[in-house]
C-alpha cells in the first residue's frame, strides 16, 4: 500500500506540474520514471534501454500502475483531466480495441 501511495503522489505531482503529461500516458510515464530515477540515483541521463531493462532496480513503477493511477486521479480531480482531443482519441481507442477483442472486423 505504501508503494501505491508513493506512485499516486508522484503521478499527482507530474499531472499538476506538467500539463502535457495529462494527454499522453507515455509522456506521463517518462516524467514519473525521470523523477524516480532522480530521487533514487540522482541521475536522469540514462538510455531508453537502461531504463526499460532496469526499471525495477531504478525504483520506477510499472507502466500499468502509472496509467491506472492517472485514471483514478483524473476521475477524482477532473481539473487534471486530459484535453477534449485526447479524450476523443482515447474513446476511439477503446472502441477499436473492443471491436478487435470481439473480432468484429472478421480477421
Amino acid at each position: 500500500m505504501y508503494k501505491l501511495k508513493t506512485v499516486e503522489n508522484m503521478v499527482l505531482n507530474v499531472l499538476i506540474s506538467t500539463p502535457d503529461a495529462r494527454d499522453d500516458d507515455m509522456r506521463l510515464y517518462y516524467y514519473v520514471c525521470r523523477d524516480c530515477i532522480s530521487e533514487t540515483h540522482g541521475n536522469t541521463h540514462l538510455s531508453f534501454e537502461e531504463v526499460m531493462t532496469n526499471y525495477k532496480e531504478l525504483g520506477c513503477p510499472g507502466f500499468e500502475s502509472v496509467r491506472r493511477t492517472r485514471q483514478k486521479i483524473q476521475a477524482i480531480l477532473p481539473e487534471l483531466g486530459c484535453s477534449p482531443a485526447a479524450r476523443r482519441r482515447r474513446n476511439k481507442g477503446v472502441i477499436a480495441y473492443t471491436n478487435y477483442a470481439l473480432d468484429k472486423e472478421g480477421n
